[in-house]
Parts: structure tokens; C-alpha cells; sequence
């Protein structure tokens, strides 16, 4: 073959990646290509795509069918500036079928990213397995599965659930840390027909059971805003675990004051967003896993330019208490910031934990062993501020000193102690009801005066369970003043 007939068979072949015809017709459906999707995450003109021409039956005598390239579409660029990596099933291709040969351009990837430490974007949006390759498609997703799982902790993990993520896809959706789903997409194991044969109640395969049951971290409305919230998580992640050059470009003064904060905790049903967004630079926060187990806030935010995760109680939830799936949900946000060096700071502001959620069931205990043992575990830096309320054992569970918090503080309108005043007076102060002529009020005099002597952070501090007590004025420069000081923590603290 001449040089010219070789260019005219390479430029052919470029063409044929992207089949026109399948193309129009997902435009009509109002879907986009994997090239279209992959052009929403990557700054202009940095997709550089790996293993283009692989085929599951590729020969010697090569072949133009469109129809046999794999349906995912793999490479790397920038994201803002930095290194990304990226798979998306191809609708426009075989329907985004799976196959062996995808799984081996999926696993090819997934040890480029490993390689070069960064991280990893997938996005789904296939009909399902290519079922006449028989067992090899499965062992197919195997492969892709383990690389997944391996490379857990090591660089983040972000899927993208675009349109139909089941069977086996929707499990490697699963391994990745933070999950993003559109609306009208559909997501489980289980085709949706076959759920509702079985007696499903509701469709379990939508983006809002997926974001209500944290199946997902966040939900879009199209797919522009899917990959915005991907471009925005991406900015608060390290590229991988030994990274420490994250920067958000949010400027705001360390020494800002947040006197506004004394009058929202003042509240008894205050939302909690309205406390992070005083403090968070620029009042930037972004909330993941928001449709879930609302007593618990979780999500990251930057102070004096440091990343965070924070995990905040909130009054403002129909029922504030510690449940079983607010617990969880910020074990997996405590355990996702450790994998990744992210600070920890804990906004505590409870009314305990919920007996109605032990009461109908549920597994309350091992979800609170897991907090716990999160806490515990965690290395990074670790703030504690209490806000408002923390008595009993949940003062213990919400990241206090002895679990591992580097830094406690107190407002000084806090209330800590081991009772509630009203516990309190009924164990602990009979005899001062004994002969009241008015028990109504003489109880309700006792409370205020356990409230005032027995819940102050006072006692707290004297015990060495609280570093300072502080006036809400001061919450903003007192954190960033501890994630300063905590900055090089990890660094020494294994010489």
C-alpha cells in the first residue's frame, strides 16, 4: 500500500469512530454522543483519546464497519488545568453495548490513571452487556470491577449516570466515591419491569430514590449540569492520596467576623447551611448526599483557602436526631475525607440519637459503632466546633477529643453535659421537688438552673474534653486558625 492510500485508509477510519446516522438519532431523543459528553468536562481542546480503533474482532484485514468499534469512548485531558482520566459508554455505538474488548480498554485506563495519579470520570449510558459474547462479557466486568476496587483510595472516583446504568454497570457505578445522576436516568441492578413484578412500590430505578436511599451523591437536571457538579467536586479533591496542591481560587479574609452566627443558633429549628456558609470562604459550600438522612450535613467548603469536609448536625431536619442513616452517611463522608488528606471539621448542634429509628428495627447500633470507629481511625487534621446542644453520649460520637478530635471549641452559648436538664432533675435533684406546693414551676425553675450550672461548656473545658470557649464572632477565625495549625499534621505525625 502506498502512502497515499495508507493516509486516505487512516483518514477513513478516523471517520468512522463516530457514526453520523446513530448520532442524529440520539440528538432527536435529545441524548448526546460520548464524544458530545466528554466535550462537557474537558477544557476545550485537551481529550486526547486512548485506544481508539480497538474491535472485539479486529484482523489482519481490518473492517469499516462503524457498528464494530466498541461502545466506550476512553482518554484523558484537563479539567481545569488538571490531569483527568475518563470512560464513556457510547450510545452511538452499539447502544454503548459492554463487551470484553470495552472492559480491556476500561482496565487499560484505569492503570493509566493509577500510573500517573489522577483522577477518574466514567460515565454510563448503555442497553447493557453484548450477551453473544457469552462469558466473556462477564468476565468482562469482573476485570473492570476489580480495577475499580483497587484503585479505591488512591484517586477519587467519580461516576456519571447519564442515562440507562444497569446489571453489572450499575455495581462498577457503585465502587466509585462521589456519583452524580441525571434526571430520567435509570440505575439498579434490576430492570425496572422486573422490580415492579416482583412488588416494588416505587420505581427504585429514578435519581430520586437513588439520591433519597444515597445511592447517588448529587442529582442533575441535564447533563450540562451534571458535569458542572463534577467540575466543582473535582476542585476540592486532591488528584490523588499524596497530593497536597489543592486550590480553589475563593478568596475571603481569615480574619473575618461572623457576629451573624450568635442570632441564627439562637433559633430552635435553625438550618445549619446558614452557620457553614459563615464560615466557608466566599460562603462556597458544596453539599453532597443532600437528599439523604437530612439530621446530618455533609459536604466540603474552604477556610482561609484549606480544603474541608464538613459534618454538621442540623435542627432544621424534620427529626434532628442521630438515626441510623445519618450516621452512616457521615461514617462514608469521615472515611472518604481520610482516604484523600481532606480536614475535618464537625459542626455538633443534636438532640441525641432517634429511638423511633432503633425502635422500628434497624440496625441503630453497628451504624453508631461506625461513626465511631471513623472518628477513631481518621489521620487527617479534625476540628470540633459545638454549636448549640450535645448531651449524653452523642457529645462522645460527634468527633469529641476523645475519638480523635485535634480541636474542640465551644460557643459560648453551647450547652454540654451529660443530661438534659430535664433527665437531669428527674434523676438527680428529687429532693429539691420533695414538698414543692407548685411542682409544675419549681420544675421548671430546677431545669433552667441545671441548664445554667450543670450544661455549660465551662465544665467541659474543666475537664480537658473542650480547648476554648469562644463568641460566635469569632467561629470563622478560630477553625481557620486550627486547620493552620493542623496543616502539616500528617506529615509528622508518622516520624
Amino acid at each position: 500500500m502506498d502512502l497515499q492510500k495508507r493516509s486516505e485508509s487512516l483518514v477513513k477510519a478516523k471517520k468512522s469512530l463516530v457514526d453520523r446516522a446513530a448520532a442524529d438519532k440520539l440528538h432527536k431523543a435529545g441524548k448526546f454522543t460520548a464524544y458530545e459528553l466528554i466535550g462537557q468536562l474537558f477544557d476545550e481542546g485537551t481529550f486526547v483519546e486512548t485506544n481508539a480503533y480497538v474491535k472485539a474482532y479486529a484482523n489482519e484485514l481490518g473492517t469499516s464497519d462503524t457498528a464494530e468499534y466498541e461502545g466506550v469512548v476512553c482518554g484523558y485531558g484537563a479539567v481545569d488545568g488538571r490531569l483527568t482520566f475518563v470512560y464513556a459508554q457510547n450510545a452511538a455505538r452499539l447502544n454503548g453495548a459492554f463487551s470484553k474488548a470495552a472492559a480491556e480498554k476500561i482496565a487499560a485506563l484505569y492503570d493509566m490513571a493509577k500510573k500517573n495519579g489522577a483522577p477518574v470520570v466514567s460515565v454510563f449510558d448503555s442497553n447493557g452487556a453484548k450477551v453473544e459474547e457469552g462469558i466473556d462479557v462477564l468476565s468482562g466486568y469482573g476485570k473492570v470491577m476489580k480495577k475499580a476496587s483497587l484503585l479505591r483510595g488512591k484517586v477519587p472516583q467519580i461516576s456519571v449516570i447519564v442515562g440507562n446504568c444497569a446489571g453489572a454497570a450499575a455495581t462498577i457505578a457503585a465502587l466509585s466515591d462521589i456519583s452524580v445522576m441525571v434526571e430520567g436516568a435509570s440505575y439498579s441492578i434490576t430492570p425496572a419491569s422486573v422490580l415492579s413484578s416482583c412488588g416494588a412500590k416505587e420505581n427504585v430505578a429514578t435519581s430520586e430514590y437513588a439520591s433519597e436511599k444515597g445511592m447517588v451523591c448529587m442529582t442533575a437536571k441535564n447533563t450540562a449540569e451534571a458535569f458542572a457538579s463534577v467540575k466543582d467536586v473535582l476542585s476540592y479533591l486532591p488528584s490523588n492520596k499524596l497530593d497536597t496542591n489543592v486550590y480553589t481560587g475563593v478568596e475571603d479574609n481569615p480574619n473575618r467576623a461572623t457576629p451573624e452566627v450568635a442570632s441564627i443558633v439562637a433559633g430552635e429549628k435553625y438550618d445549619v447551611h446558614s452557620v457553614i456558609a459563615s464560615v466557608a470562604d466566599g460562603a462556597r459550600f458544596l453539599e453532597l448526599n443532600a437528599g439523604k438522612s437530612a439530621a446530618i450535613v455533609t459536604g466540603f467548603m474552604t477556610v482561609n483557602g484549606v480544603v474541608a469536609g464538613v459534618v454538621a448536625n442540623n435542627p432544621a431536619a424534620k427529626d434532628a436526631k442521630l438515626c441510623k442513616g445519618c450516621m452512616n452517611k457521615a461514617a462514608d463522608f469521615i472515611n472518604f475525607c481520610d482516604a484523600f488528606g481532606i480536614s475535618i471539621v464537625t459542626l455538633v448542634d443534636t438532640n441525641g440519637f432517634c429511638a423511633e429509628c432503633e425502635a422500628k428495627g434497624k440496625d441503630f447500633v453497628s451504624a453508631s459503632a461506625r461513626l465511631a470507629e471513623s472518628y477513631s481511625t481518621a489521620t487527617v487534621p479534625m476540628v470540633t466546633v459545638n454549636v448549640g446542644s450535645a448531651y449524653g453520649s452523642a457529645f462522645t460520637l460527634m468527633g469529641s477529643k476523645e475519638l480523635g478530635a485535634d480541636m474542640v471549641i465551644a460557643l459560648d452559648s453551647a450547652k454540654i453535659g451529660v443530661l438534659k436538664p430535664g433527665a437531669g432533675v428527674a434523676m438527680m435533684w428529687t429532693e429539691k421537688m420533695a414538698g414543692a406546693k407548685a411542682p409544675i414551676e419549681k420544675r421548671k425553675a430546677l431545669e433552667e438552673e441545671w441548664e445554667l450550672l450543670m450544661s455549660t461548656p465551662i465544665l467541659a473545658a474543666e475537664a480537658g474534653q473542650v480547648d476554648d470557649i469562644i463568641p460566635a464572632e469569632d467561629l470563622r477565625v478560630k477553625i481557620a486558625s486550627a486547620l493552620e495549625m493542623l496543616s502539616m499534621k500528617r506529615e509528622f505525625a508518622s516520624l
